[in-house]
């Protein structure tokens, strides 16, 4: 019998310890910004983990605000971009609804793996976004390597989702089926959908994708 996919708030331990210890490379590409964020625009970064790229968007004029689970975080990000505004949250986004012109999620929802945790990620993203504002997403979709195969299959058996696996230093992520990912993001006008070549927090190769959508006027 399947047990239940860990809720985010049950992973902060894991993400508090890799606060420390890891390295994140997804990029916020500059064509990206300069394309979807209005110059000197609020841009919210939900995950935002030890504010590498709140930095990112700090220096290029941005305000900038920072959500994540993890403690150990967001005293890192805060350290990283003292000006910055950073809440702790889990799954509800302590701001005013339409108090953003963007948003990012870079590997947050790899992070958080149950997908009513997702689902209500998201719902929160859509309210706290600007009419006509962006999100941009940096995200794992199903590997093809057969060390990912054996995980899913792994993970399946335990949790009865397919590319919920466990790491091998603790910790437990979800790769994404682009249909489902999709689905999640459903409320949202796609606007750009890519594929491209990432390394992850453990130095591995992977592939991954970036999406843009936009909140309708």
């Amino acid at each position: 019998m399947s047990i239940p996919v860990p809720s985010t708030a049950q992973l902060t331990d894991f993400w508090n310890h890799a606060a420390t210890q890891k390295t994140f490379g997804h990029p916020l590409p500059e064509h990206i910004v300069k394309t979807y964020f209005p110059p000197s625009g609020s841009v919210l970064d939900v995950g935002c983990g030890y504010g590498r790229l709140t930095r990112q968007l700090s220096d290029a004029g941005f305000g900038v605000a920072g959500a994540d689970a993890s403690p150990a975080m967001l005293d890192a990000a805060q350290q990283a971009v003292p000006d910055g505004e950073f809440r702790h949250c889990t799954t509800t986004l302590p701001w005013d609804t339409q108090m953003f012109d963007a948003v990012i999620l870079v590997t947050l929802l790899t992070s958080v793996p149950a997908e009513s945790d997702q689902r209500q990620l998201i719902s929160e993203v859509l309210r706290v976004l600007k009419p006509g504002g962006h999100v941009f997403v940096s995200d794992m979709p199903l590997q093809w390597a057969g060390r990912y195969q054996a995980r899913y299959a792994e993970g399946l058996k335990r949790y009865g989702e397919y590319g919920v696996f466990d790491l091998p230093n603790g910790g437990t992520v979800r790769h994404h089926a682009l249909d489902y990912f999709l689905d999640i993001m459903s409320d949202f006008e796609r606007v750009l959908l890519e594929p491209y070549g990432v390394t992850t927090m453990n130095g591995n190769s992977a592939q991954a994708f970036r999406y843009v959508g936009r909140v309708e006027t």
